[in-house]
């Protein structure tokens, strides 16, 4: 009830107790005014209903708290020699997004491949996108359950789209860690609900991102590994994608970390889930460059 009042009525009611009492009153008013923020403090002098105190605190908190940490968009022109199923030589556009948030993180992957020779009996161009949503657990709850080299564990989706096939939607726990010299390192276990509608296969997926420099310059080494268990029909795949990235921008006298060129290889069993045979190879070691730009 005290904070419903103003100076005015404090002071028309003060009038009806005896001096002792009053004493007591007018300190409890000094005292609440002083020990509050600096900006209400000038209000509180004047005849302003206190119970908007904890509304305008609430407010303050709101605006320092951000939603979005960090956001980053990629765009790279891949050329690639040696693929197995696809054409043996591509160019690919690729564009990739990821977003750190107060909830999770989001990554979003899209490629558009194009075939380089014109003998190619397939299909000559063909595009696949994938967004990745995580919930964490230490940023929902609040808690840090970091310990060790554990850093937070996720809830995880992979939703892909692949030209001409039905979307496949993979759920699954993330486990990232927190390890010396390394950017990130994220280890995925996913549910395979493939296109064909099953719940009958289980991957396990990797990516990391490892920068180091020498008298050449800023280098690093990123990529990823997937390896699926081949439960049910299904037979076992590796994909192994490792990238060298050079900071190409850096070494020419502009912003570091924006303009990138470099390598990568993929060696791969089973591509696309597809069983290698004598009559049709899936098994492949494909390799390629790159330039890539970093916009922030």
């Amino acid at each position: 009830m005290f904070f419903c009042l103003n100076k005015n009525k404090i002071k028309t009611r003060l009038h009806s107790f005896q001096k002792s009492t009053q004493h007591v009153l007018h300190f409890t008013v000094r005292y609440r005014v002083r020990s509050i923020h600096p900006i209400l403090k000038r209000m509180v002098s004047k005849p302003v209903n206190l119970l908007l105190i904890p509304t305008l605190t609430f407010t303050h908190h709101a605006h320092a708290s951000q939603f979005v940490n960090f956001q980053s968009l990629d765009t790279s022109l891949y050329t690639q020699f040696e693929n197995n199923v696809d054409p043996q030589k591509t160019i690919s556009p690729i564009v990739e997004a990821f977003g750190d948030y107060k909830i999770g993180d989001l990554y979003v992957y899209s490629i558009w491949q194009n075939a380089l020779q014109h003998d190619d009996r397939g299909d000559k161009s063909t595009y696949y996108y994938k967004w990745v949503p995580r919930l964490s657990a230490s940023k929902i709850t609040g808690y840090d359950l970091a310990y060790g080299p554990f850093k937070d564990v996720l809830f995880a989706q992979w939703i892909a789209k692949t030209k001409n096939v039905k979307p496949d939607y993979f759920p699954g726990i993330s486990l990232d860690w927190q390890v010396d010299g390394f950017s990130w390192l994220r280890t995925i276990f996913y549910f395979e609900n493939n296109a064909n509608g099953h719940w009958n296969d289980q991957r396990i997926h990797i990516d990391y991102g490892l920068p180091f420099s020498n008298q050449l310059g800023d280098f690093r080494i990123v990529g990823t590994f997937d390896y699926t268990l081949g439960s049910g029909d299904n037979p076992e795949m590796i994909d192994f994608k490792p990238e060298l990235h050079y900071d190409l921008g850096k070494q020419l006298g502009y912003q570091p970390g924006h303009l990138w060129t470099g390598v990568v290889v993929n060696p791969v069993k089973n591509k696309y889930k597809i069983k290698d045979t004598s009559d049709f190879h899936t098994n492949q070691f494909s390799y390629g460059v790159f330039i890539r730009y970093s916009f922030f």
